[in-house]
C-alpha cells in the first residue's frame, strides 16, 4: 500500500515532464519550420565600377535565373571597362553590416 502512495505522488511531475518535453519538441519544430526557404529564386546583379575593394556598385535586382543576371552583370560591365561582376542570389540588406548579404555569389 505503501507504493501505491509513492507512485500517485509522482504522477504530477512524470505528467508535468512529459507535457514540457512534448512542449519543448514542438517548439523546436515550429522554429525549424519557420527557417526553411520558401522564397523564391531571385538574382541580383553587383558590378563593382572600381574594383571589389572600392564601396562604388552598380546594383540591379529581381532576375528570375543566373543566366539573365550574367548577362546584364556582363553587358554593364563592358561599359565599365569590364569593371568585376557577380551575381548574388536571395540577396538582402543587412543593416548590422550596413551592406548586402547574399545566400551565394557568383560570377563565372
Amino acid at each position: 500500500m505503501n507504493t501505491d502512495i509513492h507512485k500517485t505522488n509522482n504522477l504530477p511531475a512524470i505528467i508535468f515532464v512529459v507535457v514540457l518535453l512534448l512542449s519543448a519538441s514542438i517548439a523546436v519544430y515550429n522554429i525549424n519550420q519557420s527557417h526553411q526557404q520558401t522564397s523564391p529564386e531571385t538574382w541580383t546583379a553587383f558590378i563593382y565600377k572600381n574594383g571589389y575593394e572600392s564601396a562604388k556598385y552598380e546594383m540591379e535586382d529581381g532576375f528570375e535565373d543566373y543566366s539573365s543576371c550574367k548577362l546584364f552583370a556582363t553587358s554593364l560591365s563592358d561599359k565599365f571597362d569590364q569593371a568585376p561582376w557577380q551575381c548574388g542570389l536571395r540577396c538582402r540588406f543587412d543593416s548590422m553590416r550596413q551592406g548586402y548579404q547574399c545566400e551565394s555569389m557568383e560570377n563565372h
